[in-house]
């Protein structure tokens, strides 16, 4: 009879084994379960930063070393707001923040291109009046003495008179002449009405400071002249060109005739220090 309890008691052990096995391993599932992802630690502080200069994404890559690395500790950005948020020891908290002002600073600022700097130009154009008779004009300056030699070898006009000259500053960031006027001859028999435009090339990166290019020259004249009852009519002139002057040159920009006369426009030019 004693034996067969024994029998009994042991069979129901056996079974109950496997019972209180799955319970402790239940036990420990829900435990495990209901730890808490956080540190509970009164250590812990909470801070957010407001940024102001910088992206908050690229700031967080630098500043991630920084804090503790316990578990529970968080930093984490904002793009939207332009925050961090930090929650970590408060020595790890002032780390960060000095990080930050450090860090969040406007960025400097690009580099500008220096704009080369260019001599402003003074620009004298001389008109000339060419004709088979008696000059009675204005004396040409001695400047074109040279010029009006060379004229009367290669024209076949007797009398060069001057019957104005124009005087025009300008820059290369202006880089455009625009002068009108009228002029006229002392006996009165050619009263012109004028107009000189130009306009002038900027120089690109490779500045010639001995040339100046006129990209266009346009100078236009209507002839008059007076008798004793009226004034008449001796008809238009307009010399229309492109060219290149060098620093101090003279050049002959063109001729046209007027009637019984020719237009001759001599330009030179002189950059200023």
């Amino acid at each position: 009879m004693l034996i067969k309890t024994t029998k009994l008691i042991a069979i129901i052990a056996c079974a109950l084994l496997p019972l209180s096995t799955t319970f402790a391993q239940q036990n420990q599932t829900q435990t495990k379960q209901t730890e808490s992802q956080w540190v509970d630690f009164s250590g812990f502080k909470g801070k957010i930063f407001d940024i102001k200069n910088r992206d908050p994404i690229e700031l967080i890559n630098i500043l991630q070393p920084l804090g503790s690395g316990f578990k529970g500790a968080i930093m984490k950005s904002n793009s939207e707001y332009k925050t961090i948020t930090v929650r970590d020891f408060p020595e790890n908290i002032a780390t960060i923040e000095e990080a930050i002002k450090r860090l969040d600073v406007p960025p400097p600022p690009k580099p500008q291109p220096l704009r080369p700097t260019y001599p402003d130009i003074e620009v004298f154009a001389y008109v000339l009046i060419a004709s088979n008779g008696e000059g009675n004009g204005a004396p040409s300056p001695p400047v074109l003495a040279d010029v009006i030699k060379q004229l009367q070898t290669t024209l076949n006009y007797k009398s060069y008179q001057l019957l104005t000259s124009i005087v025009q500053r300008t820059s290369y960031e202006n880089g455009s002449i625009d002068a009108n006027g009228t002029a006229e001859l002392p006996d009165k028999s050619l009263i012109g009405k004028y107009a000189l435009q130009i306009a002038i090339n900027t120089p690109g990166t490779r500045f010639d400071p001995s040339q100046i290019a006129l990209s266009r020259l346009l100078f236009q004249m209507e002839g008059f002249k007076e008798t004793d009852t009226r004034t008449i009519g001796v008809g238009d002139t307009k010399i229309n060109t492109r060219l290149q002057v060098r620093d101090g040159e003279k050049v002959v920009v063109g001729t046209s005739s007027l009637k019984d006369k020719a237009v001759i426009l001599v330009l030179t030019t002189r950059m200023l220090k």
